[in-house]
């Protein structure tokens, strides 16, 4: 079903119902076809929408040097903890 909701998220035939979520505007109901709609159009607009938001996130996103993505609220954290550290660190050498 999730593949389905793909298809139909950059349809230009796609609708939203808010008991259903996105339904067909042809139909007005879930996506019941197999591999592929024979209805499906391209809204090239709203694929460009989605592949910019994606970008956007990943650009957002910190690496560690596994290349793995480090959660934000890591990195803040470890800001915050430097700063401190070195607050401190003057506050000693000032006595």
């Amino acid at each position: 079903m999730n593949t389905k909701l793909e298809f139909c998220k950059t349809c230009v035939n796609r609708s939203f119902s808010s008991a259903n979520g996105i339904v067909c505007g042809l139909t007005n109901e879930k996506p019941n076809f197999v591999l592929n709609c024979p209805d499906f159009e391209k809204d090239i607009k709203e694929e460009k929408r989605i592949a910019d938001r994606k970008a956007m996130l990943e650009a957002e996103e910190v690496y560690d040097d596994n290349g793995k993505s480090v959660p934000t609220w890591k990195t803040i954290l470890s800001i915050v903890i430097f700063i401190i550290v070195v607050v401190r660190l003057i506050m000693r050498l000032s006595k």
